[in-house]
Parts: structure tokens; C-alpha cells; sequence
């Protein structure tokens, strides 16, 4: 069974497709769309928190909702608290490097004193013992350096997962839809809210084949806008590379056989996002080439 919403997009179909002309320029009818974007988290999470709802305004950066995973503040802390002290650890490098190498000088003059029996061999072992418990405390420092840049990046790990888990907006728009509610419990890539681009608008359109090839990509074309005193000013940016038929529902057997493409216009006016608005009929003015 066909819904409203599909009547209403085949009959949206049926206006675009009807296309008229004067041998120069071709009017046809589009209807007014806007992009749409669906926010979600990068991280799973609790939504504890939920900032924005359908019909608000929101601009670039604003957080629209942020979640919480049990646990997660703890681990940071602990993981901070690891970092600092490796980092405490990297001071003692500069003393290991000095003993170990006292110990080795030490160690390296008392070889000939050693094979010339000016010292015993209890002091030459001792003293071949201290340089390699030098040795050995110093890999343990250097070892510690390692351990402290390691917890340092599983501490940019996890606050990176906390920041995964707040939803920012990342251009200015109005909330369409609202998926989620506070408690629940979403996956990454659920989407929270759809974001409805409303200052940049553009134009569906449909040109028959017998035109297409007059058309060009970047055409300047006029937008007049159903029940507007003005129009606005856009360009042809895309023209549909495959042909499709006009909808079963056309009112002549005619137009039923017909053939068109999609045409995709970008509005010029600045102030176009805020006159014009998503499902809007309109009059799109096209120069065809001779």
C-alpha cells in the first residue's frame, strides 16, 4: 500500500518532470531540499545527557549530547597516576648514567692493578660487582623511560575515548529528528539526532532528454520560489549521468515514456537558507545552449 509520504513524493515526481520552453531558456519544476546529517557517538556509551531537541536552532561546535561509560573516569585517573610516576622514575637517569660510568672507570683501572697484584682479587671482584649493578640499574631506568611513554599514550587513549563519547555539532543546522532519549544505552555509530543543513539549500529538478543536452554544468539559472515576490539567483552543479523514467502515476501516455535526468542546483543567495525552505515548490529558469 502507497503511503502519504510516497503520494506526495510521486506527485513532487510529476511536477519536476513537466518541463516547458521558449527555444532559449527552459523552465521546469524542482522542489527545494536540504542535506541532512545523522549525528552519532564514535564510542558506545550511556546517553546521560541529551541538549538539543527537535526544532532547536544549532551552530557549529555546540554539544548536542554526551554519554558516559561506567568506569571510564577511574581508568584515566589511574592512568594518569601511572604516567606520573614513570615520569618521576626518568629523573634518576642522569644519577644511573653517572654511577654506571664511575663504576666502569673504576673497574677499567683496576684491571692492571688487578694482573699486577696491587689489589687482591676480593676488591677486583667487588669492584667488577659494582659495575654491573650499575650497568643493570641504569637498563632498569632506561627501561622506566619506556614504561612512562607508554602511559602516557594509554592515557591520550582513554581521554580520547571520553571524547568520543560527546556529540558535537559540526555545522550549523536544525535538529530534524531525535533518536534517543537519556539512559539509553547506544552503540557506536547510533545515531542521537539528524541535523537538517537549512542554510544551504538546493534544487532537485528534472530536465526530459530531449533537452538534456542543451544543459550545462555550471549554467547560471533563476529560482522563483511558489508564493515569493523575488527570485533567487543558482547554478546548475549536477546533471544525472543515467536517465530514469517519469512516474507511472504521469498523466499522459505520453509522459509516461518520457525519459529525463536529474538536475542538482546550488542556490547563490546568502540569504536563501532563510527564505526558502526543505519540500518547497519551485520554478527553476534554465539558458539552453543553441
Amino acid at each position: 500500500m502507497t503511503s502519504f509520504r510516497d503520494a506526495v513524493f510521486v506527485t513532487v515526481l510529476v511536477a519536476t518532470a513537466a518541463c516547458h520552453g521558449d527555444g532559449s531558456v527552459l523552465r521546469v519544476s524542482g522542489t527545494v531540499e536540504i542535506r541532512e546529517l545523522q549525528l552519532a557517538p564514535l564510542a558506545s556509551g550511556r546517553l546521560t545527557r541529551l541538549l538539543k531537541d527537535e526544532g532547536d536552532t544549532v551552530r557549529r561546535g555546540d554539544t548536542i549530547a554526551v554519554l558516559e561509560q561506567p568506569g571510564l573516569e577511574a581508568l584515566i585517573s589511574q592512568r594518569r597516576a601511572q604516567a606520573q610516576a614513570a615520569a618521576e622514575r626518568t629523573a634518576e637517569i642522569t644519577a644511573a648514567v653517572a654511577d654506571s660510568q664511575r663504576a666502569a672507570n673504576d673497574l677499567r683501572r683496576a684491571v692492571p692493578l688487578h694482573e699486577s697484584g696491587v689489589i687482591s682479587a676480593q676488591q677486583f671482584e667487588t669492584l667488577t660487582s659494582a659495575a654491573a649493578a650499575a650497568a643493570a640499574r641504569l637498563q632498569a631506568v632506561r627501561a622506566a623511560t619506556r614504561d612512562s611513554a607508554a602511559a602516557r599514550a594509554g592515557v591520550l587513549a582513554t581521554e580520547a575515548i571520553r571524547d568520543q563519547l560527546t556529540v558535537i555539532a559540526p555545522d550549523d543546522g536544525i535538529v530534524l529528528s531525535r533518536f534517543a532519549d537519556p539512559g539509553e544505552a547506544l552503540a557506536t555509530g547510533t545515531p542521537v539526532i539528524s541535523l537538517g543543513l537549512v542554510h544551504r539549500p538546493w534544487i532537485r529538478a528534472y530536465v526530459g532528454d530531449r533537452y538534456v543536452g542543451r544543459v550545462k554544468v555550471g549554467a547560471a539559472v533563476t529560482v522563483r520560489p511558489d508564493g515569493y515576490d523575488r527570485a533567487f539567483s543558482g547554478r546548475v552543479v549536477e546533471i544525472s549521468s543515467r536517465a530514469e523514467f517519469t512516474p507511472r502515476a504521469a498523466l499522459t501516455e505520453r509522459e509516461r515514456a518520457d525519459l529525463v535526468f536529474g538536475l542538482k542546483v546550488e542556490l547563490d543567495s546568502a540569504d536563501a537558507g532563510g527564505r526558502v525552505k526543505a519540500g518547497m515548490p519551485v520554478t527553476v529558469e534554465i539558458p539552453l545552449l543553441p
